[in-house]
């Protein structure tokens, strides 16, 4: 419905006005069925069939009846029209176009668009995501939970990385679940709930910012050859998850509400590229901190776990490339965002959930507690111990050569 802001032009003596239009477009035929040369009817394309009325826009074949993709709605002044029904047997793209043929223009236009799919009120482009959270949040259930035995298993010999790679599966859980709500509940009701809209987003990059600095951690050498990290470093790794979250945040805000705002091609991707660069600084310092420690682990000659985090660092190089070729994905989507909104969910949210899922899995067989874990962990303590322990048995057996017997406490058995 329109209304009129102008003082000498009322609602009642417009309510003949026929300018004022409202039509759905299907974007592939956009430019087929209008001519920017001839877009509003006069008397003569009217008598010529181009249009059923004066100051109309134009419309391919004159009828705003769907066939040449384009539906056509009167708006009136004062009078609110009945809901009209529209059925777009085409999928694709479709554009919303406010046209104006009259010589009238101070007036504000209110009403409401709901669009709906024979699956619900999701928009094509989104509705991929709803089974595939479905199918991911069974598939961490799964994971979790045989992580979870093995733990309880071997509790014992836990110690904090096993835990902390719980907790992200836990919370890899609690992401598909929250975004699997949002999407079945604007999918039911046709609201798009901002509040677990939010939740989910969270949860999200609080996952990937705990899976990046767990991995940053034992490359640091956490548990394997120092028992804590340095305050700096801690201080450092808090400061850099706090501006990963909010970029990310920024990040996956821009790309659910592009469409809504339309925002700018060259501002998404604007917003897109600091995640993947602060993405390369990490993994600098990750694989930086990560030949360091085999170095350490190489001279200490304990093979053992360097074959462990050799296997770690073939892990992280497929990460890295498998991330970049959906960076690259992603940029396309983007760029070609009318003509490929059907893979949009699959490069944004179905690649890097399950690469994640992958990279987690390699994890945990690589770190899986059994029953020599502790003993992994310490064994480089343990074993200056013990040569320290050998030093002192090979001075007591010098210094008791002459008697008959020698006690040792703490002899390796």
């Amino acid at each position: 419905m329109a209304t009129s802001t102008s003082e000498e032009q009322t609602d009642e003596k417009l309510q003949g006005y026929l300018g004022l239009e409202l039509h759905l477009i299907r974007y592939d035929d956009l430019w087929s069925v209008l001519d920017v040369n001839r877009m509003c009817a006069t008397n003569e394309d009217v008598v010529q069939g181009l249009s059923d009325k004066v100051n109309h826009l134009i419309i391919g074949n004159g009828k705003n009846d769907g066939v040449n993709g384009a539906f056509g709605h009167q708006i009136r002044f004062k009078e609110k029209q009945p809901d009209a029904k529209m059925i777009m047997d085409k999928p694709g793209v479709y554009f919303l176009v406010l046209s104006n043929c009259g010589n009238f223009d101070t007036a504000t236009v209110s009403g409401e668009v709901i669009v709906k799919n024979s699956h619900g009120y999701l928009p094509a482009n989104e509705y991929g995501k709803m089974p595939f959270y479905a199918i991911m949040t069974a598939c961490t259930v799964v994971v979790f939970l045989l992580w979870a035995l093995l733990c309880v298993r071997w509790w014992k010999v836990l110690f904090n990385i096993h835990l902390i790679i719980g907790a992200l599966a836990l919370l890899s859980i609690l992401e598909s679940i929250g975004w699997f709500i949002h999407l079945f509940t604007w999918n039911e009701s046709g609201v798009d709930n901002k509040a677990i809209f939010f939740i989910a987003i969270f949860l999200s990059v609080s996952r990937s910012t705990l899976s990046y600095m767990l991995v940053l951690s034992a490359c640091l050498g956490w548990g394997v050859t120092k028992p804590v990290l340095d305050g700096g470093t801690i201080c450092r790794m808090v400061s850099l998850s706090l501006v990963y979250i909010a970029l990310n945040v920024v990040r996956e805000v821009v790309l659910a509400d592009r469409h809504q705002q339309t925002v700018p091609v060259a501002f998404v991707i604007l917003c897109l590229l600091p995640v993947p660069l602060m993405n390369g600084g990490i993994f600098y310092w990750i694989f930086a901190a990560l030949s360091n420690l085999m170095e350490t682990l190489e001279a200490q000659g304990q093979t053992a776990k360097l074959s462990l985090f050799q296997q770690l660092w073939w892990v992280l190089v497929s990460g890295i490339v498998f991330a970049f070729a959906v960076l690259l994905a992603q940029i396309f989507i983007v760029a070609n965002d009318t003509s490929s909104w059907q893979y949009q969910w699959l490069v944004q949210d179905c690649a890097p959930q399950t690469g994640f899922l992958i990279v987690l899995i390699a994890v945990m067989y690589l770190w899986c507690p059994n029953e020599d874990t502790q003993r992994f962990a310490y064994s480089a303590q343990l074993e200056g111990e013990l040569d320290n322990l050998d030093e002192h048995i090979e001075k007591a057996e010098v210094l008791s050569a002459d008697e008959k017997e020698v006690d040792v406490i703490g002899a390796r058995s």
